[in-house]
Formats: structure tokens, sequence, C-alpha cells
């Protein structure tokens, strides 16, 4: 009976550790792909490192949000510092690029001491892309747009106009910021656009400034732009979006006299975020474990009680 007993722990136990190793389904990171990323000095505090870049939803669904970590390694080929954040797009469409902005700071470093000078790698990888059944209301399009610098650094003006049947709810704008050979060396996005309802066939103007300009300035070529709304457009199958096509910026040399507004990022933490399926199948394996135990232990107790009883009844 001990022997049953106890062969039935293990297949439980291993069957649920088992299952705690499974990944999480729901999570599509094989969907998405890095395209580009670069990395510089926060240049109004050296006790910041900023990496920006660009990543694309190449599946099928839409993705609800997508969190990209960031690693940098020292010359030693060990783990000197890391963090994540989400894209700062959300519900991006099928083959849609969204630009991502990690902080980092010495919080982050998990060996050695703070400072740039000892770093040899930097990568970034995909840790969540979680699908969704929902998207953005789609008929919001930008019907004009331009580029221009001023004492704040390279900004870009435009509107968007609400070519659809229902007012907006919240509705801003994404840019990504890229340099003469494709790679993104900065983003940004706007403030919510006034009116923040845009009424059917109403227009709303916008402008984006490149955060970070002062690190950058020079290296932007052209940029690429994306509307952003809280509305969610009703039920149907999505039609995917091609990704803007960058325009060129003018040859005029930015004023650094002043800093840029810089983004809030939309996430960040040290390492890589655990699924929410992996905790609750560690926790449902502990918790069968536990049982199994107890059961065992009571038994046992039971067993020694009846043994006594016969002991006295002779």
């Amino acid at each position: 009976m001990k022997k049953s007993a106890f062969a039935v722990l293990v297949t439980i136990s291993t069957i649920a550790l088992c299952l705690a190793l499974i990944p999480n389904a729901s999570s599509q990171i094989e969907n998405v792909s890095i395209l580009s990323y670069s990395y510089y000095i926060y240049p109004y505090d050296n006790n910041y490192l900023i990496a920006v870049g660009e990543a694309q939803n190449t599946g099928p669904n839409v993705i609800d949000y997508i969190r990209v970590t960031g690693i940098f390694y020292a010359e030693d080929e060990t783990t000197y510092m890391i963090s994540s954040a989400n894209t700062l797009l959300t519900q991006i469409l099928p083959q849609q690029k969204a630009p991502f902005y990690i902080r980092f700071s010495q919080q982050d470093v998990v060996n050695g001491q703070w400072g740039s000078q000892g770093i040899k790698n930097f990568t970034i990888t995909v840790t969540h892309a979680s699908p969704t059944a929902t998207q953005q209301y789609q008929d919001l399009t930008i019907t004009t747009h331009s580029s221009s610098t001023d004492s704040y650094g390279y900004y870009v003006t435009g509107t968007v106009k609400n070519t659809g049947s229902q007012p907006s709810n919240r509705t801003w704008v994404v840019a990504t910021f890229y340099n003469s050979t494709g790679s993104v060396v900065a983003v940004g996005y706007s403030a919510y656009l006034n009116p923040d309802s845009i009424p059917a066939g109403g227009t709303a103007v916008f402008t984006i400034y490149a955060a970070d300009y002062a690190a950058v300035s020079g290296s932007i070529a052209s940029y690429s732009l994306v509307i952003q709304t809280e509305l969610t457009a009703p039920s149907a199958t999505p039609t995917p979006t091609p990704s803007p096509t960058p325009s060129a910026s003018p040859t005029s040399t930015p004023s650094q006299s002043s800093p840029s507004p810089s983004p809030t990022p939309t996430g960040s933490g040290n390492g890589t975020a655990i699924p929410d399926g992996y905790i609750y199948a560690a926790v449902i394996a502990v918790a069968i474990v536990v049982i199994v135990a107890v059961v065992l232990v009571l038994r046992k107790r039971a067993g020694k009680n009846t043994a006594i009883s016969k002991k006295q009844a002779e």
C-alpha cells in the first residue's frame, strides 16, 4: 500500500511539473520579428541608456501587445543589464510594425558596475505577444503630414481625418524615425488629439517630436506614422493594414538648444516576465503534492491507531 501511494505521488507530481513547463499557448512570440534597433546614452542624464527599435507582427492574428526585452552583455559575454518594455502600439494588425522604447538604469544592472564603457554586445528579443479578437477603429486616416525642426528638435505635423460613420474615442499618433539605411534611431508620439472625440468626417491636427533628439541629431532621414485610438472596431475579420511608407525628412540642420520631449515607455521591468500559465500550473503542482502528502500522513496515523486498538483488544 505504501509503495502504491508513493508511486501515485511521484506520478502526479511529475505530470503537474510537466504541465508547468508547457509554454503558454496564448503567446505567439514566433509570429513577431524584430526589424531593427539601436541604443544611445540619454542626452539629458547619463544615468540612463535608451534602446529604440521596431517589431513586426508577421502572423495571421491581431496581437494585443508585444513585449520586448533588451540585454546588454559585458566583454566577458556575461549578462550585464536587462530591461523590458511594451511596444508603443496595441492591437497590432497582421504585417503592421510597432516601435518600442526601452529605458535602462542602474537598477537594471545584474552584474558589474553602471556604465556603458564595458558593453560588448546588445540584443533584443520578443518575450510576449498575445493574440486578441478585437482591433481598433480603422476609419481614421492621416491626410497630410510634413516634417521640420525648431529649437526643440525634429518634429512632424499632420492631420487625421475620421472617414467612418461614428465618432472616435481618444486618438493619438505614433512616429518611428529612421536613419539613411532604414534602421530605427528614434521614436515619438503625440498628445491626445483635439477634440478627444473626432466626429464622423471631422479632422484633428497632431505634432510629434523625435524623443531625445539631442542624441540622434542629424541621424533622422525618414519617418513612418501610425494612428492609435481607444475606440474598438466592430467584430469582423481583420484586414491587414500595410505599414506606412517612410517619407523623406528635410535637409536642414536642426537646432539642439533645448531638449525634446521624451516618451514614457508603456512598460518596464527587469528580466523576462513569467507567463501566467506557468505560475498557475506550478501552484497546482505544489497543491497536489501537499494534498497527497497529507493524505499519506493521515492514512499512516490511522493505521497506527488501528494496530494499537487491536493490541488493546487482545
